[in-house]
């Protein structure tokens, strides 16, 4: 049964990178189907302002908030809570905020506080885009096609350190890590192979992520002469760094999804996922997948010797990143 009358509505953001940027189409579809309500989006503050150009909201709560924080946001109770999380504490907190409709996936623990509670297809079947889709229908929204569009980021300024700035000339963006575990990080020493070519072919190489990365991103730039930025700029320096990039290697990682969304020339990794659920959205997206008879097994550390990122050569990585290359010089890429 579709909701009608809509006119607050809060919504959950996933809390990871990726999700978040997964669920853009969603986003759009919600604020074009309920072009009158007034919208507050929850999450954490790093994605809400990396997200803030999409304008597919109208008030912005930075998480954690108490049910308090929403109603201000909204004017009053939301009419609908729409939960993208798959949590129960994400359920319990929008049922606490007194919303009449609660939308969200269901789950044996949580589908109880969700008054339309939605059927997942088996992981991997249908891409977590289309899955986020499928939760605008109960609030009587066609949520259309998995179309995206580049994520704004014009007005973002060029900040002042030179340490973090894109080099003057062309230059790779490399992320060796993946918060998820070391069944989706691809061997260290493959990542430095490949920047050493890259390097020699006259690429600068930066090597991108967060503070827990940046040991292996230092080992990275300092083998082939380039940039460790891991812990040192914000989600949209990220950004306008990939924007800028000639291509985008990276494991399955947020990165991989950032440059995706951004429209350049990504090359993503991938290990023990799976490409067909979690595949960045983007226009030039190049996907290296070596899976193994036990793929996807979608776990975070292997006992096997992680043989689905064993299986994946330098120059199956290298051959995918002359394709990307090769696209951008022909004009393929918006």
């Amino acid at each position: 049964m579709h909701v009608t009358g809509v006119e607050r509505l809060f919504l959950r953001l996933p809390n990871w990178l990726g999700d978040s940027l997964m669920a853009r189409p969603l986003l759009g579809a919600l604020r074009a189907g309920l072009p009158a309500a007034r919208i507050a989006a929850c999450g954490p503050k790093a994605l809400l302002e990396l997200l803030e150009g999409d304008r597919c909201w109208d008030a912005a709560i930075p998480w954690p908030c108490a049910p308090q924080d929403v109603a201000a946001a909204l004017g009053g109770r939301p009419d609908a809570a729409l939960v993208l999380p798959p949590s129960f504490s994400s359920a319990w907190h929008a049922w606490r905020t007194g919303a009449r409709t609660r939308v969200g996936f269901a789950a044996d623990t949580r589908s109880m506080l969700l008054t339309h509670a939605v059927r997942r297809p088996a992981r991997g079947d249908l891409h977590l885009g289309r899955e986020y889709l499928a939760l605008a229908a109960p609030l009587g929204v066609d949520a259309g096609a998995l179309a995206v569009s580049a994520l704004p980021i014009a007005n973002v300024a060029e900040v002042e350190d030179p340490a973090v700035r894109a080099p003057s000339g062309p230059y790779a963006v490399l992320a060796p890590g993946a918060a998820y575990g070391p069944a989706k990080r691809w061997a260290l020493a493959r990542w430095i192979e490949l920047a050493k070519a890259l390097s020699a072919e006259g690429l600068a190489v930066l090597a991108c992520g967060g503070a827990g990365d940046a040991p292996d991103c230092e080992a990275l730039a300092s083998a082939s002469g380039g940039r460790s930025l891991a812990g040192r700029t914000s989600l949209v320096r990220q950004a306008v760094l990939c924007a800028g990039a000639e291509v985008v290697v990276s494991n399955d990682s947020g990165m991989a999804h950032l440059a995706g969304a951004v429209g350049a020339p990504t090359v993503v990794i991938f290990g023990s996922t799976s490409s067909a659920w979690t595949a960045p959205l983007g226009p030039a997206v190049h996907v290296v997948q070596r899976a193994p008879v036990c793929s996807p097994c979608f776990r975070r550390t292997c006992a096997i010797g992680v043989v689905c990122l064993e299986n994946v050569r330098v120059a199956d990585v290298h051959a995918a990143v002359e394709r990307a290359r090769r696209d951008r010089a022909k004009g393929a890429i918006a």
